[in-house]
């Protein structure tokens, strides 16, 4: 069988396990197994031997809902592939928002000094410091597992960027502008989503505690009091944006939002004078 009836019939066993993007993700698995380009994909190239194997083992992880980034070992960010597998959150293209944010602002401060807190696997951190090689990038992270990831993305894309172990901005003195995409899912809601991520992504990734907006407090506070950094972008959860926006304007900031592609206000954008 050539890749595409093979793709067709792993399709059909994707379908049957319930996914959504059955026929893409069969085409990523069929292709990667084989290590083929899209092109010989139509093209008609076989698979045989070792790939076959190959896929069947990684049908059979995604049957039971293993994430489709841990099976192929990275996920697109920002026009970039990362390394990422299990012990890591998976990068969203909503966060490309947090480098978007980062980039404009480095437009009139090419030299600023750029801290992510919760780096996971550097996703952010790496894109901003190979945009923008006159930052100074430094991301932190709780995880030494993520942090294993995120060193080998930065070695990959921008290997300048100080990669930290800490509890949020700890081990950081100075910043100008400061990211986060923290844990920002309330603690009973975890459980409910979808098993890609209740499964298999790393809780200490996911959990916000009580209401979401238990580190989001932790690091408002610690900029305000502490860093006192010209910009601190927060990625946030659906509804989320205005209580965070009220945390930042109780602890002296003024606030602003930024929509993702839906038009929710994924980003909450504080600034101290």
């Amino acid at each position: 069988m050539n890749a595409r009836e093979v793709a067709g019939a792993a399709a059909r066993r994707l379908e049957a396990a319930g996914l959504e993007d059955a026929r893409f993700e069969a085409e990523v698995l069929v292709r990667e197994a084989a290590g083929i380009s899209r092109a010989a994909y139509f093209a008609g190239a076989v698979l045989e031997g070792e790939a076959r194997r190959r896929l069947e083992a990684w049908l059979e992880r995604r049957e039971q809902r293993e994430p489709l980034a841990y099976i192929t070992g990275w996920r697109e960010f920002y026009g970039r592939r990362f390394a990422v597998g299990p012990g890591v959150l998976i990068p969203r293209p909503e966060t490309e928002l947090l480098v978007e944010i980062a980039l404009e602002e480095l437009r009139g401060a090419p030299g600023a000094t750029v801290v992510e807190v919760g780096t996971g696997s550097g996703a952010v951190a790496v894109s901003v410091a190979a945009e923008a090689p006159a930052a100074r990038m430094a991301a932190t992270d709780i995880s030494p597992v993520a942090l294993r990831f995120a060193r080998l993305n930065a070695a990959a894309h921008a290997p300048r960027v100080q990669l930290l172990l800490g509890n949020l901005a700890t081990p950081i003195r100075r910043a100008d502008i400061v990211l986060a995409n923290l844990p920002y899912i309330p603690s009973a809601e975890i459980d409910a989503l979808e098993p890609e991520v209740s499964r298999w992504e790393p809780r200490v990734a996911l959990d916000g505690g009580p209401d979401g907006l238990r580190l989001v407090r932790e690091l408002i506070a610690d900029c305000a009091v502490r860093l006192r950094p010209k910009l601190l972008a927060l990625e946030v959860g659906f509804g989320q944006a205005e209580p965070v926006a009220a945390l930042g304007r109780a602890a002296g900031a003024r606030a602003a939002f930024v929509a993702d592609l839906a038009g929710i206000n994924r980003v909450v954008c504080l600034r101290w004078a």
